[in-house]
């Protein structure tokens, strides 16, 4: 499944990471942690979008930043299932930074969301060290996140539920040809 099939039935308005709804959480080579307070101000980003905007943030396409390019950049729903995510540490943006785009964006802007993203990223690669070798928050794919927020979320039991049922579903029509089947099988016997 795509991401995005998952994102627009149960992730809708999500923070970056699940930050607010889910816990903090981050990803660590002992697997996923959360509730932690040292990952309250961990978030994941869009890899792939964190450089784009990044080089943006260089030239003249600056000022063309908009709420949309945040919201990609910290929940990017829309992405394949394997595109990385990266940690960012935005606790140099201060305490009261907000951790989801809706209120980064209202709070100080699209450009300046973005740059704090970016100055986050640049803090992580040596705030990391604060934390342990097994639990220094590591790369996770969109799909790894989405699973999680699922988890958390008590979705991930009814979505495996829904597709149970539906694979219950696709069994009964075999069952019934398998019925048919035999029928004509007994009619040639009563023939002989």
């Amino acid at each position: 499944l795509k991401s995005t099939q998952l994102g627009s039935r149960i992730y809708s308005g999500w923070p970056a990471a699940g930050a607010e709804l889910a816990g903090a959480m981050a990803k660590t080579s002992k697997g996923m942690a959360k509730d932690c307070e040292a990952l309250s101000k961990i978030l994941y980003v869009s890899k792939d979008r964190l450089e784009e905007l990044t080089k943006r943030l260089k030239g003249a396409k600056a000022k063309g930043i908009t709420a949309k390019d945040v919201e990609q950049l910290t929940y990017p729903e829309d992405l394949d299932d394997d595109k990385l995510l990266v940690p960012v540490d935005i606790s140099g943006a201060g305490d009261d930074f907000p951790t989801s785009h809706e209120d980064m964006t209202e709070k100080v802007g699209p450009k300046a969301a973005v740059e704090a993203i970016v100055a986050a990223a640049k803090l992580f690669e040596t705030s990391q060290k604060k934390f342990k070798k097994d639990d220094r928050p590591i790369p996770m794919t969109v799909g790894e996140w989405l699973t999680t927020l699922a988890v958390d979320l008590g979705e991930g039991e009814e979505g495996a539920e829904e597709e149970e049922l539906e694979g219950d579903e696709e069994e009964e029509p075999e069952e019934d040809e398998v019925e048919d089947t035999p029928a004509p099988a007994k009619k040639k016997q009563k023939m002989k």
